[in-house]
């Protein structure tokens, strides 16, 4: 199997994936999205502007645009709608510009801001990173009361609903 297959094929399951969290969340009581948890950036909301903005950052490392007038930081509470929105929008970024690169261009090394790697290796921690938090959302969710029509967001579930309709497991 091709590193552009491999990379395509994880690009499509990001911005799938994050279309099941955001469709999720929205059917949610909204003032759910900013009670505080216990976890790594205290509510959803916050988790959710954490990652459209490393997503941003990535996105900006691997397609050495430069990551200077990035803003790191989240910002205040109640900005859930706007991240949901900007994580979406990077993800259909990503899909498009990810699955233009040929192959050599995945294997190019280039410099993060404390490393040099590929850019597929950047690519892969990306998904990775935005896999980790979308189960942190699923976990405070059911912390703050959520039981019912949390949805599947795994890797093989994109591969079942989406690419292997035909194979029986």
């Amino acid at each position: 199997m091709s590193l552009t297959k491999i990379i395509s094929g994880y690009t499509q399951y990001n911005l799938w994936a994050n279309e099941r969290l955001s469709q999720w969340l929205a059917s949610l009581e909204s003032n759910l999205l900013y009670e505080e948890t216990l976890s790594s950036f205290r509510s959803i909301d916050k988790t959710l502007q954490h990652m459209s903005q490393s997503q941003n950052f990535w996105f900006a490392v691997i397609t050495e645009a430069g990551t200077a007038n990035l803003d790191l930081p989240t910002k205040s509470d109640r900005r859930a709608d706007t991240a949901i929105h900007d994580l979406l929008t990077g993800s259909q970024q990503m899909l498009k510009t990810f699955t233009d690169y040929s192959e050599d261009e995945l294997l190019k090394q280039i410099p993060s801001t404390d490393m040099v790697q590929s850019r597929y290796e950047f690519i892969l921690h990306l998904v990775n990173h935005n896999s980790y938090h979308r189960g942190q959302i699923v976990t405070m969710s059911r912390y703050l009361g959520v039981v019912d029509n949390i949805p599947a967001m795994d890797y093989e579930v994109f591969l079942w609903t989406t690419v292997n309709h035909d194979r029986v497991f």
